[in-house]
């Protein structure tokens, strides 16, 4: 996740879209049910990006959403309405998500 806060800079760059990663941290890097403090920490840990980083370790966003947690990194593509676009798995699952942005911005 340290690489989003580039990847992010240049998505916006490159399409001129107001956009924003949102991360969801489900677990300390014990396996157990992430804190306040474990996302605090891990913002830290990746360099305090600008984009927000929320604990979850409660599987709330697993609830509401298609996601599973059972295979990471998730993501899910929100529109300017905040309705879920498209979900995705996997390493490449970012370069995915923001092909489905352009894609839903018409570009």
């Amino acid at each position: 996740a340290g690489d989003l806060q580039t990847i992010q800079d240049e998505f916006i760059a490159e399409t001129g879209l107001d956009f924003q990663f949102l991360l969801v941290l489900y677990e300390n890097a014990s396996g157990y049910p992430a804190t306040p403090e474990d996302g605090l920490a891990y913002a830290q840990s990746i360099a305090n990006p600008d984009f927000p980083v929320f604990v979850d370790g409660e599987d709330m966003v697993v609830g509401a959403t298609p996601l599973t947690n059972n295979s990471r990194p998730e993501m899910c593509v929100l529109s300017p309405d905040l309705e879920i676009v498209g979900c995705y798995t996997g390493y490449d699952g970012h370069e995915n998500a923001l092909n489905e942005i352009k894609t839903h911005a018409g570009l």
